[in-house]
């Protein structure tokens, strides 16, 4: 009898481990997610941001872009307790007409504009998961602590404390447009800012590669800083943003998903 509870009780810890979590980085009009999300069709979702303005060299123009974005937010729409939309830099010059980085869609900005205020709710800055004894926190391009401490100085760095913090940001077209010309356009001058330290979608790989960077107590996982072949994964954290989706694993290991 004890050998047969034993037996149950494994059996029940195994049905009952968490599921993988799939990462989506930087769309820009491509189409890969899509065999991603059909071929892992009960897992959670996190698409990273930076959905539109593709690039020339990859043979996909605005319209394919715009038409892929819309597949997104149906869907998110169908999916909403599964899927995590983040915003990238570049839903923000949507968001806010004042800003236009390079590639913006000027022929169908105002569409865009109105399609993401009519999906704001659907959108986040920051999200966050345990995994493999990892608490991992996902943002377009990552949090570094100088600009954390800038912003947010009295707010803890811990995931729920830093994702309530910035996703509060996102209850109104107001509440973002401040955080935006307050924060989020924090910009350094490798990328024609002025700024020391680079926002959370806008700080570039090799500024997280100072310890003095580091959010501690969390792994995070962005993209923005577009890497030719190989996503980088290093001990704090993890570019992805190389055209492909990628597995957060039960033990916490990132894994590629070949196309």
């Amino acid at each position: 009898m004890q050998k047969h509870i034993t037996i149950l009780i494994a059996l029940l810890s195994v049905l009952s481990l968490p599921a993988q979590i799939l990462i989506i980085p930087d769309v820009h009009g491509r189409a890969f997610w899509k065999d991603a999300v059909s071929n892992y069709p009960d897992l959670p979702v996190v698409f990273l941001g930076d959905y539109l303005d593709p690039y020339a060299h990859e043979n996909i123009n605005q319209e394919e872009a715009l038409a892929n974005f819309e597949e997104i937010l149906a869907f998110k729409q169908a999916n909403m307790d599964r899927v995590t939309l983040l915003i990238g830099n570049h839903e923000i010059h949507y968001f806010d007409t004042a800003y236009a980085f390079s590639r913006k869609d000027t022929l169908n900005c105002a569409y865009i504009h109105r399609l993401l205020l009519e999906h704001l709710s659907l959108f986040s800055i920051a999200s966050h998961a345990e995994m493999g004894g990892k608490t991992f926190l996902f943002t377009h391009a990552g949090i570094l602590e100088p600009w954390w401490k800038k912003h947010f100085p009295e707010t803890p760095t811990d995931a729920t404390s830093v994702c309530q913090a910035l996703n509060s940001k996102m209850e109104s077209l107001e509440t973002l447009g401040a955080f935006v010309d307050d924060a989020l356009m924090d910009i350094r001058q490798l990328r024609g800012g002025v700024a020391d330290t680079g926002s959370c979608l806008w700080a570039d790989l090799d500024e997280h590669n100072s310890k003095s960077s580091f959010l501690k107590g969390v792994y995070q996982v962005f993209g923005h800083t577009q890497l030719k072949r190989r996503a980088v994964i290093k001990r704090t954290y993890a570019d992805l943003d190389c055209r492909k989706a990628f597995l957060i694993q039960t033990d916490g290991k990132i894994t590629t998903i070949r196309n």
